[in-house]
């Protein structure tokens, strides 16, 4: 383990871990840490004294763990008046069920992923300033002496405590000082070099590419950005470079022709319409890249670059239901912090070709129309959508359709398919006695993660033993002239044939592996006053639940929202249920939610005038007619897929899981804080913060 000096800013001397080497301090929180195990072995254990708000705390660096604990004042003798500063008293044996790895309540523990930036200084104010973005760059001091004594730690901390907010995240800072700038100097790098560490769900970006929509939502993204997020991102020390847009599709265009190879991560600054825009531009581009075709892709390659979405337009039901909060700083805390998940993408086209696509809500009838009317009212600013609302509610219009949805299977393989792991497909079929909903650490989405991931390594496997056989059968056909005596039989079983499990299949959104005969398509036909295909919550800040209060964001799923046709009284109480966070729409009987990857969408004169196949199965399986006939209308709606009008009657709709990276740490419900006094356990990483209020 590293020496170093235990030296202090005071005169005052100091009973215990007077010794130079940290194995033979008797200290029962480098005790903790050393049973606790070193998640990083390559790195150090420190341990020096500071000051902290001109008190005396000893501060302990493990792994990616920064401990901290006041040491109190305590005399020799009664009769000797001089005082000593100790540590606290060892910590009373944990609790059974709290497990090694508690510090004691006297303790406290900062993870470095919730850290934002490190900076020492010769002086406080020096410490504090934002770190220059250059610096990164710049040749290491490491052979010039140092002067700096204070050291600041900025870092962010969720308000786990609040009954209304616990998704909101705050800045934080420490300065901590230390008479020896040596020991000031070590402690600043090592706390960098862990700080830039990489890991496969957490990256710290350097170099932003940011889009600021200044005409979304209240028309407030440029002050939002330079009054909330800009100060954030220069105390992170990155270097953002910022395009404000003029027209619409203009981010889209930018994603397809710039190069973007010098830039970490994308952010977006606006509603789900700019955030829409992102998420096809980097589609699309990946495509092309590839050489597939825009309009009939054989498959939907994954973006290899993160993004991060910056709430500034009206609802923000993308961002809400990611972060579980519209706070701008929060959303900005979590592009520094680098923590990415899986996002599920879904694709919207037609009979001819893919159209675009979809991240939060594809929806036909009611909010359908409520796109397309506020479309001419757009110089009343957000009021248009509540305007256009409210007369499409009055107006309780009905319209016709027949929706087709893929049912899953059963999830016995074929014997073809025992070999390959489950598809993140089959995820929409395991069963819950109770609906689950998406929250941090989300077991559903972790599990579709790792199924994924399993494809993809099995199928680069195979791919690589293709590869071999190809060179070898390549090999054997150019030694064929020499082994004339062979006869052609003779060498025809001398070359390598092809085992039925290399099988040559895309690498993106990867399919079901199940057989297209065995697929089985449900038929639902009816009037029907809105029909919702709900890739995510859609929750904002007049709905906390969404529409959709079971999905879930990294499932490979979305759910299929049907509402009949019904009275005014009853669209009432849809709406209510949709609006308060103890409503649940699947308790009213005009409400039907299926949890699917696929289905498709067609008026009832589209699906009699044109006859169409469907591959696997077509027979129905249930038709609910609701309604008669006589209550139809002519006329049909329109789509509203991310706040665009699509005005497509022949949809299909399918869900691709986890198909690019966003930037979050998914959303957080609140429960009972634990009582003060309760001995808290060292948490395992950032997301279960002691007094956590989140919950499974």
């Amino acid at each position: 383990m590293t020496q170093s000096k235990q030296s202090q800013g005071g005169s005052a001397t100091y009973a215990p871990c007077s010794a130079n080497n940290y194995g033979t301090c008797s200290s029962s929180t480098a005790a903790a840490a050393t049973a606790a195990g070193d998640p990083s072995p390559s790195h150090d254990i420190l341990l020096n004294n500071f000051q902290l708000k001109k008190k005396a705390y000893r501060v302990l660096l493990h792994g990616q763990q920064l401990v901290w604990e006041r040491m109190q004042k305590v005399k020799q003798s009664k009769r000797s008046s001089q005082e000593i500063k100790a540590p606290l008293p060892d910590d009373p044996p944990s609790p059974e069920g709290q497990g090694h790895r508690g510090y004691g309540p006297k303790s406290h523990i900062l993870h470095l992923e919730d850290v934002i930036s490190v900076r020492a200084g010769d002086t406080k104010i020096a410490s504090i300033k934002p770190p220059n973005p250059q610096a990164f760059n710049a040749p290491g001091e490491a052979d010039t002496r140092p002067t700096t004594q204070y050291l600041t730690i900025n870092y962010a901390q969720r308000l786990t405590k609040s009954q209304t907010d616990c998704n909101r995240w705050e800045l934080r800072r420490l300065t901590f000082f230390n008479a020896d700038p040596y020991i000031v100097r070590q402690w600043d790098q090592e706390l960098h070099a862990r700080l830039h560490q990489s890991s496969p769900t957490r990256m710290r970006v350097r170099r932003l590419l940011v889009f600021i929509n200044p005409y979304g939502g209240r028309k407030a993204g440029s002050q939002t950005y330079e009054r909330h997020v800009r100060p954030i991102f220069q105390l992170a020390g990155i270097d953002a470079t910022c395009i404000t847009t003029q027209r619409a599709n203009q981010v889209r265009d930018i994603l397809l022709s710039h190069d973007l190879s010098c830039y970490d991560a994308i952010c977006c600054v606006g509603g789900d319409g700019t955030v829409a825009e992102v998420i096809n531009g980097l589609l699309f581009r990946r495509m092309r890249e590839l050489g597939l075709d825009e309009q009939r892709p054989s498959y939907i390659p994954r973006p290899e670059i993160p993004v991060g979405v910056i709430p500034a337009g009206s609802t923000d039901t993308i961002a809400y239901s990611m972060h579980g909060t519209a706070d701008v700083r929060t959303a900005a805390i979590h592009v520094i912090l680098g923590q990415h998940r899986g996002l599920d993408v879904c694709s919207v086209s037609n009979s001819q070709s893919l159209l675009r696509f979809c991240a939060s809500v594809l929806s036909y009838g009611y909010l359908g129309d409520v796109a397309a009317q506020s479309e001419n009212y757009r110089w009343m600013g957000p009021k248009r959508y509540e305007y256009s609302g409210v007369k499409a509610f009055i107006s309780n219009r009905g319209y016709d359709a027949e929706l087709r949805l893929l049912e899953e299977p059963d999830l016995q393989p074929t014997p073809l398919e025992e070999h390959l792991p489950q598809s993140p497909d089959s995820v929409c079929s395991l069963g819950e006695s109770v609906p689950s909903i998406c929250y941090a650490n989300c077991q559903r989405c972790s599990f579709a993660s790792s199924m994924q991931e399993q494809q993809r390594s099995s199928l680069f496997v195979r791919e690589e033993d293709s590869e071999v056989d190809n060179a070898s059968s390549a090999a054997l056909e150019e030694a064929e002239p020499e082994e004339s005596h062979l006869t052609p039989s003779e060498a025809a079983l001398l070359r390598p044939r092809p085992r039925p499990d290399k099988l040559q299949l895309p690498v993106g959104s990867v399919h079901s592996m199940r057989s297209l005969a065995s697929e089985q398509w449900k038929v639902i036909k009816g009037n029907f006053f809105m029909i919702c295909g709900a890739n995510i919550t859609c929750a904002c800040a007049r709905s906390p639940n969404g529409i959709s209060r079971y999905s879930h964001l990294g499932d490979g799923c979305l759910d299929l929202i049907l509402v009949k046709k019904t009275s005014l009284l009853n669209n009432v109480r849809f709406l209510l249920n949709t609006a308060g966070r103890s409503g649940d729409i699947r308790n009213l009987p005009f409400v039907e939610v299926y949890r699917t990857r696929k289905f498709q969408f067609r008026t009832f004169a589209a699906a009699s005038d044109e006859s169409y196949s469907i591959a696997g199965s077509c027979q129905p399986i249930a038709q609910a007619e609701v309604g008669s006939s006589s209550s139809s209308t002519s006329e049909y709606s329109s789509w509203n897929c991310d706040g665009e009008v699509v005005t497509d009657l022949d949809i299909t709709m399918r869900s691709h899981c986890q198909l690019i990276e966003v930037f979050m740490r998914g959303p957080h419900s609140y429960s009972k804080p634990l009582k003060s006094g309760t001995a808290p356990s060292t948490p395992a990483s950032s997301s279960d913060n002691v007094y956590c209020c989140c919950k499974d």
